[in-house]
Formats: structure tokens, C-alpha cells, sequence
């Protein structure tokens, strides 16, 4: 259901002009003028409760005359009463409405009395003033007047300008991130009648609620400056000779929301989003400004800025186990996969150090002295990970209470039995074995989880390489790393027809699972768990 049509409705005054004119000037009395003055700067529908002609518009002419409800008897003012709520009806007649009233109670009685006779779907009444003499309500509107008027006032905030060998000037300042929508707008890019208008993309809905959850949080820093471009009613008035091609001053920033805004928002649409939306009182952040007269200087920003290659995910990766931090979640998620994968790469004694690609780690770069060179690529591994933090033996020793050592051991110790058992198949690039490849390497890890949760079924918590490998001998004459072809339910398979996507994964996993299901439950001297093992 929409809101409701707010109508102000300002009660005559007994001082009028001599002569006739429009409504809004007819009455001359200081409280009529502060009643219509809080009207029309709160509402769009005003109008004027006259006690001789009724409703009024603000710009309709009428004579002086000398009629006032306080004296007419009750008949008289119950009939003006359903007069007025007549003529509104013909002017609002479907939706609810809301009737503000501004005058006393010799207006406000009749026209609740013809409301509760004749009832209107969603129709209330409200009087914004009610019980306050004639001196409180001057008091009172005259605040609300001068709040506006300071609402209005410029925005003065501290800044720096500082002049480039070009002779274009840069603006630094700081300001809380809810009140940029103030003086500062997005320019959509759209097309119009096929011409292209704006630069700015939509807000990227993930990204946002990801930066708002990082600003509810404790310690949360956006130390990125938001740029911002204005149009030259934003205006510097420095207050020290420049020194060193910068000066201290204030940056004079119009408040005005919406299209005309005098500022446009050219990078850290999410940020601002984001502080818009957080449960925070305020969000201070850096900005950097500039004038720009035309859409074009503003767009010729916003490809500079957005046009530089982003950070590489591997490096973010890289460097987040060495955060403490809170972070977005998108980030806070990746965190432990990310220190156990460091470790696994980087550790004396693990089975898969200096294998993995990373952003210190290259390809060329491999084990000293081993003549191996990397050849998982680290958001491969990464991913499998993931997948056992999320639901596998990862997550079982997680909420276990079992720590990074003890995850990166027995991580170690699966890939050390896979090494052991197809030897001619490690580490050799991608292109040569598909056991390095992301498939096998997603799917080899989904099997670690499969083989830890039978292991564990028979009181083995904490198993061995050696558990391990007898774990992959079941499987090991169906795989095809290097050569030969996958025998699946579906048709044989080149071994390097495989993929590394979503689809070919699945198939690789659930085909090396469900042999080795098979296989494991066929076995005749599988072990079952002992009496009372946990």
C-alpha cells in the first residue's frame, strides 16, 4: 500500500490586507506566516482553511472579510467542517490521506467531527502543533525555520589544495561517508535516443553488503579515498600562502542531493554505498576532489582510475594469513585456506612444498636442488581447501578444535601417499598429468574427505600416509593422469579430455568416489570399528 498524500492545511488569521489577493498574502499575521512557512517547506499539497469560504488555494483571490469560526454556533461549524472534507475528497478521491492541520482547535474539531460522520478509508488527521500557545508555536516554528536554513548552509570542510604541473587543483578533505549523498550524485551511464550519457556502472549488490559488514565491524579502516568531481559552485577559500605546491583551507560544497547535485561520485560508488547502508552513525572517509566543468573530464577520470590492473586475487591470497583483522566476508572466508596453503607451499617436510603457483611463488621457481618447478595452480588448491573446510575432514578437525599444524599435516600426508602411489604422474605440469591439473586435484581432495570419514568410522581419527595410500590403492589402477582413458558410466574419455570446470570436476569426483565406495565396501578385510572407539 503506497504512503499517504500529506495535504497542510494552515488555519486564516483576523489580520488581513485592505484589499483583495491571493490567499497566501490576503492574511498579514505573524503566526499565519509561520504556520504557512513550516507548510510549504515540509509539504507539497497546502492549502487555506477559511472560516467564510472554506478551502483555499495558496494563489486564490478573495476579498477581506470579517468572519471567524470561534463565534459561529456548532451547527454552523460542523456543516463548515464537512464542507472542507468534501472538497478535499473531490480533490483526493482514491488513496489515504493525511491532514496536517495548522490552526487551532476551532478549525481542527469540525473538520475531526465530519471525518468520524462520514469515515474515509485512510484518512487521519494530525495536528502537528496541538495544545502549544500562539508564543510556543512561534518559538517552535522559528527553530524548525532556522534548522533548515543551517541545513541548507554550505558544507565547509577542511582541505588542502595542491597544484599540479598541469595547473589543475586537487582538493583533500575528509567528510562522513552518509552525508556525500548531500552534495554528490552517480552519473548512471545509460543510453538516451542512442547517445551515450554518464560513466558510472550499478552497484554491485555482493560487493556493497560485503564492504557494509567490514564497516560494522570492529577495527574496520578504508584508508582508499573516495574522487569525487564538482562543478564550479564548490569553491576553495584558502587560509595560508601556498607553500610547497599545497595550501590549508576550506573546501565550500553547496548542499544540494539529487541531479543537480554540485558533485559527482568518479570512484567509490561500492564505499559509498556501503557507508549508506552500514549500521553506523557516521563513516568518515578520505576524499579526493577536482572541478570538472563537463561529463567528458569527469568520464576521462573514471577510466583512469578504473582502467589499472586490479590487485591479482593470488597476491590478496597471499597476503591474508598475515592479517588479524577483521575483514569483508568474501575475505574472512578465505583467510584459514589461505594460511594453510602457504604452509603447505612453504614448509620444510611437506609433501606439496614449492609445487604450488603463487604470486611469490612461480612457475619457474620450484624445490631447491629437486629440479621440480611449480605446477598446482594456487586457486586449484585453494579451492580444494575450501571444499573441506566447508564440508570435510577441513571442517571436522575445525570444529574439533584442532589447529593449523594439524591441518597441515594431514593435508601433507594425503598428497604424500598420492605421490607414492602414481609416482610417474607427479609433479609434472598440467599439460603432462591431469594429477596436477585443477580437476584432478579438486577431485583428488573430495576423495581425501570420502577416505578420512570411512577411516574415522573404524577409530582411525588421525591417519597415516601409509592409511592413506592403502586407501588409494583401490582406485589406483582406474585413473588415467598421463595416458590412457577414463572409463566412465557415461563413455570413455581421453585422459586429457578433462577440464578443470564446475561440470568436468563433478564428473571426475563422482566417478573416483563411487569406485572407491565400491571397491572399499567390497574389501574382505575391512575393518570395523572397535567396541566403544569414539
Amino acid at each position: 500500500m503506497s504512503p499517504p498524500v500529506q495535504v497542510a492545511l494552515v488555519g486564516c488569521g483576523k489580520a488581513k490586507r485592505k484589499h483583495r489577493a491571493p490567499a497566501r498574502h490576503l492574511y498579514t499575521g505573524n503566526l499565519f506566516s509561520a504556520h504557512l512557512a513550516e507548510a510549504e517547506a515540509t509539504t507539497s499539497h497546502v492549502y487555506v482553511l477559511s472560516a467564510l469560504h472554506g478551502l483555499l488555494t495558496l494563489d486564490e483571490e478573495v476579498e477581506p472579510y470579517d468572519v471567524t469560526l470561534r463565534g459561529m454556533p456548532g451547527e454552523k461549524r460542523g456543516a463548515w467542517g464537512r464542507q472542507v472534507v468534501e472538497s478535499l475528497a473531490r480533490r483526493y478521491p482514491a488513496g489515504a490521506v493525511e491532514l496536517l492541520v495548522y490552526a487551532g482547535r476551532a478549525y481542527a474539531e469540525p473538520l475531526q467531527d465530519a471525518l468520524a460522520a462520514s469515515p474515509r478509508e485512510g484518512w487521519t488527521l494530525v495536528e502537528p502543533l496541538k495544545g502549544a500557545s500562539q508564543g510556543a508555536r512561534l518559538r517552535i516554528l522559528a527553530e524548525a525555520s532556522r534548522m533548515r536554513a543551517a541545513a541548507r548552509a554550505p558544507l565547509r570542510v577542511p582541505a588542502l589544495e595542491v597544484e599540479q604541473p598541469s595547473g589543475r587543483r586537487l582538493y583533500l578533505f575528509a567528510v562522513d561517508g552518509k552525508r556525500v549523498p548531500s552534495f554528490a550524485t552517480v552519473s548512471r551511464v545509460r543510453r538516451t535516443g542512442g547517445v551515450l550519457e554518464g560513466y558510472q556502472r550499478p552497484e554491485v549488490l555482493n560487493h556493497v553488503a560485503a564492504i557494509r559488514e567490514y564497516m560494522e565491524s570492529a577495527g574496520a579502516l578504508v584508508p582508499n579515498a573516495v574522487v569525487l568531481a564538482f562543478d564550479s559552485r564548490v569553491r576553495f577559500e584558502a587560509l595560508s600562502e601556498e607553500a610547497e605546491g599545497a595550501r590549508h583551507g576550506h573546501l565550500v560544497i553547496p548542499l544540494q542531493a539529487g541531479p543537480d547535485a554540485p558533485g559527482f561520485i568518479v570512484d567509490g560508488q561500492q564505499r559509498l554505498a556501503a557507508v549508506r547502508d552500514a549500521a553506523v552513525t557516521a563513516f568518515p572517509l578520505a576524499c579526493t576532489g577536482f572541478i570538472a566543468e563537463t561529463v567528458g573530464q569527469q568520464a576521462e577520470q573514471f577510466i583512469l582510475v578504473n582502467s589499472t590492473k586490479p590487485l591479482p586475487k593470488g597476491l590478496i591470497h597471499e597476503l591474508l594469513p598475515s592479517t588479524t583483522a577483521a575483514l569483508p566476508a568474501a575475505l574472512e572466508r578465505k583467510r584459514l585456506p589461505s594460511q594453510l596453503l602457504a604452509r603447505l607451499n612453504l614448509d620444510e617436510g611437506s609433501s606439496l612444498r614449492g609445487l604450488v603457483i603463487t604470486q611469490t611463488c612461480p612457475a619457474a621457481k620450484g624445490k631447491a636442488g629437486g629440479g621440480w618447478t611449480a605446477v598446482i595452480k594456487d586457486t586449484s588448491l585453494l579451492a580444494a581447501l575450501e571444499d573441506s573446510l566447508a564440508d570435510g575432514t577441513l571442517y571436522d578437525m575445525e570444529r574439533a578444535g584442532a589447529g593449523v599444524d594439524a591441518m597441515v599435516a594431514r593435508v601433507s600426508a594425503w598428497w604424500a601417499a598420492v605421490a607414492s602411489t602414481w609416482p610417474g604422474a607427479w609433479a609434472r605440469q598440467p599439460k603432462e598429468s591431469r594429477l596436477s591439473h585443477g580437476a584432478g586435484v579438486r577431485a583428488l581432495a573430495l576423495l581425501m574427505d570420502a577416505a578420512c570419514q570411512f577411516l574415522a568410522q573404524e577409530g582411525n581419527a588421525a591417519p597415516s600416509q601409509a592409511d592413506f595410500e592403502c586407501e588409494l590403492a583401490l582406485v589406483r589402477d582406474a585413473c588415467a593422469w598421463t595416458s590412457g582413458t577414463w572409463a566412465f558410466p557415461a563413455g570413455d574419455r581421453r585422459w586429457n579430455d578433462i577440464q578443470n570446470t564446475p561440470k568436468e570436476v563433478a564428473l571426475l569426483a563422482q566417478h573416483l568416489g563411487a569406485l572407491y565406495r565400491e571397491r572399499r565396501a567390497a574389501k574382505p578385510h575391512r575393518r570395523t570399528r572397535k567396541a566403544g572407539a569414539a
